[in-house]
């Protein structure tokens, strides 16, 4: 009887352990699901902001544009009157202007998102970088030390990184790793090894068999 206890235990934990992690991976599922949900709203959020803004560039051109014919329908004499070419220049001026305010705002807005494209994949650059940072490091250990020139650095990290199976790096990826690893090298070279462990801690102690050679 102790056995047969004894094995509708073992089932019924093995059913309870199978519960729980079907449990944990809808939960995954469900949290990965709402994080894309929520990208997609902050997308569609995005969207709506620029064309608002689009709106609101063109309205102000619009508008300029209806403050000129404004200035001519206050019923005052203004001396253009009996002006043969008053009416088409005129006309020509207010579209003119409306174009040249709607083209400045356009430009300073391009220059914006180009600044924030630019911005955002330096820190999806930066976050690829360090997420992968670890795993570089335990390979370097059983690598001779890297090249100090930039050009021989870069191909080495490539050759590393294809061999390794980690995700391929852009130029951008590749150009802040090497500079993380050249300035923890120069940082090796300039202090002692004890103050280089007092100073970077733990997490930089593979980076000394590469660069120190010890």
């Amino acid at each position: 009887e102790a056995e047969v206890v004894e094995t509708l235990l073992d089932v019924y934990l093995a059913r309870l352990e199978a519960l729980n992690d079907r449990v944990e991976r809808l939960a995954a599922n469900i949290e990965t699901t709402q994080g894309v949900l929520e990208l997609t709203l902050d997308n569609e959020r995005n969207r709506i902001a620029r064309l608002e803004l689009l709106l609101s560039m063109a309205g102000l051109a619009v508008g300029a544009s209806a403050a000129v014919s404004g200035f001519f329908g206050m019923n005052l004499v203004s001396g253009l009157e009996a002006a043969a070419r008053g009416f088409l220049t005129t006309v020509v001026c207010s579209l003119g202007l409306s174009a040249s305010i709607f083209a400045a705002c356009w430009r300073r807005f391009r220059s914006v998102s180009r600044e924030q494209r630019s911005r955002l994949n330096d820190v999806q650059a930066l976050k690829s970088v360090l997420a992968s940072l670890d795993t570089v490091g335990l390979l370097l250990r059983s690598r001779p030390p890297l090249p100090a020139d930039p050009s021989r650095l870069k191909f080495e990290l490539q050759s590393l990184l294809a061999s390794s199976g980690l995700p391929r790096f852009g130029a951008k990826e590749l150009a802040l790793l090497g500079s993380i690893l050249s300035r923890q090298r120069e940082a090796e070279e300039t202090h002692p090894t004890g103050d280089m462990d007092a100073v970077q801690g733990p997490q930089w102690a593979w980076s000394k068999t590469p660069f120190g050679g010890g």
